[in-house]
Order: structure tokens, then sequence, then C-alpha cells
């Protein structure tokens, strides 16, 4: 399960220096051609969103509503990255995650905050630096309902210690932020890892993210930019499901 942590880790200098490669940049560039036509369809459709979402809130909020864009905009280009197995998904969501943590912090959010934080930490940067993340990347599945009891395990005990430390706060939404942040924390493991199995917890997680949004706007904090990116990300996660280009028909064992 954490084997990509270690080789990552016990490889940082011979790994950092692809990041300094010559042509770098380019390469990046190319991660965003041949896509499939949903997928820049998408791209298209968060952008016009994200902008009606700007013209609404700019004046009220400004700097809250010009950030919320920038990451909004910037984690669905990594999110489709993600489905379209493009190594540009790693830059997309560090620089998302920093853009959205600042605006869930802002907003007394703190769920989406830390979630944010873990991506970057344990997930972006990783991806980033991993050469199975840069290079043919491939889909994997599960071999054994074994792999299925260890991640559910994995994810339980990430809930618990997550519920304790959120009950410690004045956090209003307790249950729904530490099982959101669980699955956050599990589907990324599983997509470190490669495993098209993290579309179940994705797809999940967009819903309860959409439910955990609405219900912060309602309260009078947030806005509709990161309401409709989660949107088209539960979209996303139907492209990765039945495309022919998507995870679960191009999987290895």
């Amino acid at each position: 399960m954490f084997s990509r942590y270690v080789d990552v880790l016990s490889n940082l200098p011979e790994y950092s220096k692809n990041v300094f490669r010559r042509n770098y940049f380019s390469w990046l560039i190319q991660q965003c051609r041949g896509w499939g036509k949903f997928s820049y369809g998408l791209l298209l459709f968060n952008l016009i969103l994200q902008i009606i979402s700007l013209v609404q809130s700019v004046s009220v909020a400004p700097v809250q509503s010009i950030i919320s864009f920038i990451g909004g905009n910037l984690s669905v280009a990594c999110v489709i990255g993600i489905s379209n197995r493009s190594g540009i998904q790693g830059w997309a969501g560090a620089l998302s995650a920093i853009c959205i943590a600042s605006v869930g912090f802002a907003a007394g959010n703190y769920a989406t905050a830390c979630e944010q934080i873990g991506y970057l930490l344990f997930l972006d940067l990783f991806c980033i630096l991993d050469p199975k993340w840069n290079d043919d990347i491939q889909a994997e599945k599960f071999n054994s309902a074994i792999e299925w009891l260890y991640y559910l395990l994995f994810f339980a005990g990430a809930w618990l210690v997550i519920y304790y430390l959120f009950s410690l706060t004045n956090d209003p939404r307790v249950f729904l932020d530490s099982l959101n942040l669980a699955m956050a924390i599990t589907g990324s493991l599983l997509e470190l890892n490669r495993k098209r199995e993290q579309y179940f917890i994705w797809t999940i997680s967009s819903l309860f993210t959409i439910a955990l949004w609405t219900q912060t706007m309602l309260q009078g904090d947030g806005n509709f930019a990161l309401i409709f990116s989660y949107s088209v990300f539960f979209l996303n996660d139907m492209y990765a499901f039945f495309s022919t280009r998507g995870w679960f028909r191009t999987a290895s064992k």
C-alpha cells in the first residue's frame, strides 16, 4: 500500500532532478494534449460556470472570489488530468490545493482546508516526483479481495482518528467533515498507487463535498465556485467509469 511513498522518499535526489530536466515545461504542456473530447468539454463548461460565479461574487469578496476562481479551474484541470492519466495533474493539483485551502480557512471550512493540505503533501508532490506518474501511466486494479480489506481498514482507522480530532474542535459538521476527509485520504492513497478502484471513493467524495459546500454557503460563507467544481468532478468520475479512455477500460494487472 505504501510502497510508492517509500520509493519516492528513498530516491528523492534522483527523482527531484526530473522536475528540473531540460524541456520540462514543454513536456507539461504536451500532457494537456490527446485528451477525450468530453474532457475538453468539461474544462470549458467549468470555465464558463466559474466566470459566472466570479462575476456574481467578486464585488462582495474580491480576493476570496478570485482565489476560488483560480483554484476551481486548476482543480478541475487536475482531476481531468487524472482521468486521462496525464502528468499535468500533479502541478495542477498542488496549485489548486493552495488556493482552495486558503479559501477554506477563510470560510471556516477547516475540513476542506485540511483535505487540500493533505492532497498537497501526500499526493500532489509525490505524483510530481514519482516516475510512475510521469511516463506511460498505467491503471491497475485489485487482484484479490484482501486488497479491498486493507483499504477498508485504512479508511476506518483514518475516519476514527479524524472524527476524534474534529470532535475536540468547534466544527459544526464533525460527522460529515471527518467522513469526507477520511475518504479523501483513502482515495489519495489509491490514486498514488494508480488503482482504478479510487473512482468509487472519488464519486462518493464528490457528492459529500457538494453537500458540505452547499451547507457552508447556506450558513453565509463560501460561494458557488467550488460547488460548481465538485459537480464537474462528479461528471469526470463518470467519464473515468464509462469512457473507452477511462480507467476501467484500460486497467492492467
